[in-house]
């Protein structure tokens, strides 16, 4: 369906705009790790049970070309920032003991919600750099209880401090730890206006669920940890409604990146080519769900092209303070998505992985070539890369099967030159990421 701006309907939307800065919203971000855009009952999965993530979709919103970056660490970069993870020189995964990290001098979406008077929170995985300066409380959030990085000896931190190990054997992904302390968190600050990230390490491998969970799903220990995660979902939704916040809290769900596809296990893109590692639509378009009681028509479906950079530019709209203006913003305010509205010409028209991948409206272009993502323990799979120069018609062949390149050359060469012009001022416009001397 598409929505056409009038010009009193424009003032409406500033006014909406600026009622929702007055009422100051509170905030609850989660975001799964390694979850595939079919693992989700509202996504078409048969053999996962996500009762309560779904409810997200049936009281709000659905997007469905909803993109992030093809890793965990990038995607969470873009997310604090509102950039390409390229652009502020995130692109790569930070692996234990990288004397790397997000650079002090970014403005992360934290910062800009606590000078609007918020308090912030992130629990669970952080993953943009393990050393003190890079720590979350240092980058505008006011309490972190979680984990540093992927593999950091399996240490659990509460804001700079280790209080414990990472018990992968009983309680893999740390539920019984995490959402008390999520729930903590909006409890203790149910009169004010919070920012809650709620960074779940499930359903990352390796997969194992908690014996609570052990067996529950028809998708085998994969799925059991999705159930896992949105019984933890819904424990977050309960405490919300028994606070009496449900109204007024903007609850966004998505995942850092498709599926980890291999001989570990599955989990699924639905539809979509391929999954983690890749910027084939498996790896990098994820589910998308939104809820904002009264504000977000409830079971809405959204198909326009937004993702994690917009998030940052969105928040600061809700929270009624300016998105940085000294540096380069990607992302953009997508509120009017959101409350059921659209400009006359789509906010964003094009999705570009600096450098790799271009989507511009169902067009789609690898620039550079694609490998299928991971291949089981030996590294062999049965599923197949792309060349670089391979063109597919998302809204005809949304799974990208059919290279038609030869068919539509000059498809090719705009977006190939799209591409090189935008790229030739992306370049201008990096900015380092953060590095610890060496002692």
């Amino acid at each position: 369906m598409k929505y056409h701006f009038t010009r009193l309907a424009v003032v409406l939307m500033l006014s909406l705009h600026s009622s929702f800065a007055a009422e100051k919203p509170n905030i609850v971000f989660i975001l799964a790790d390694d979850q595939g855009y079919g693992d989700l009952g509202c996504y078409g999965s048969t053999t996962i049970k996500t009762p309560n993530i779904d409810s997200l979709g049936e009281q709000g919103m659905k997007f469905e070309s909803f993109y992030v970056h093809n890793r965990c660490s990038p995607t969470r970069a873009a997310f604090m920032t509102g950039c390409h993870a390229q652009r502020v020189d995130m692109g790569k995964v930070i692996y234990h003991k990288d004397r790397s990290g997000l650079n002090a001098e970014e403005i992360t979406v934290a910062e800009r919600l606590k000078t609007a008077g918020y308090a912030t929170a992130i629990i669970g995985k952080w993953h943009l750099g393990e050393w003190p300066r890079f720590n979350p409380t240092r980058h505008g959030f006011d309490y972190f209880f979680g984990r540093i990085a992927e593999e950091d000896g399996q240490k659990l931190y509460e804001n700079m401090e280790k209080v414990g190990e990472w018990d992968d054997k009983t309680d893999r992904f740390q539920s019984k730890k995490l959402l008390p302390a999520g729930v903590k968190f909006i409890r203790e600050h149910k009169d004010q206006p919070f920012f809650l990230y709620y960074a779940s390490n499930i359903p990352h491998t390796k997969w194992i669920p908690h014996a609570d969970f052990k067996g529950s799903s028809e998708q085998g220990a994969y799925g059991d940890c999705v159930q896992q995660l949105d019984w933890e979902v819904g424990e977050l939704l309960k405490e919300l409604d028994a606070q009496g916040l449900a109204e007024n809290t903007l609850v966004v769900y998505a995942s850092d990146n498709g599926p980890q596809l291999n001989a570990e296990g599955y989990g699924s893109a639905g539809v979509l080519r391929d999954g983690k590692w890749t910027d084939f639509e498996g790896g990098i378009r994820v589910p998308c769900l939104m809820r904002w009681p009264g504000k977000i028509p409830a079971g809405a479906t959204n198909n326009e092209i937004m993702g994690i950079i917009d998030m940052l530019p969105t928040f600061c709209a809700l929270a009624g303070v300016d998105v940085p203006t000294d540096r380069v913003i990607d992302g953009k305010n997508i509120l009017p998505y959101m409350v059921g509205e659209a400009p006359d010409k789509p906010i964003h028209d094009t999705f570009i992985v600096p450098g790799a991948t271009i989507r511009n409206g169902d067009w789609k272009l690898l620039v550079k070539k694609q490998k299928p993502g991971g291949g089981g323990s030996k590294g062999k799979t049965d599923r197949v890369g792309a060349e670089a120069g391979s063109l597919f018609n998302l809204r005809e062949d949304l799974g990208e099967t059919n290279d038609v390149s030869r068919e539509y050359p000059e498809k090719v060469v705009y977006l190939e030159k799209m591409m090189d012009d935008y790229m030739a001022t992306f370049k201008k416009n990096i900015r380092p990421r953060e590095h610890v001397p060496k002692d």
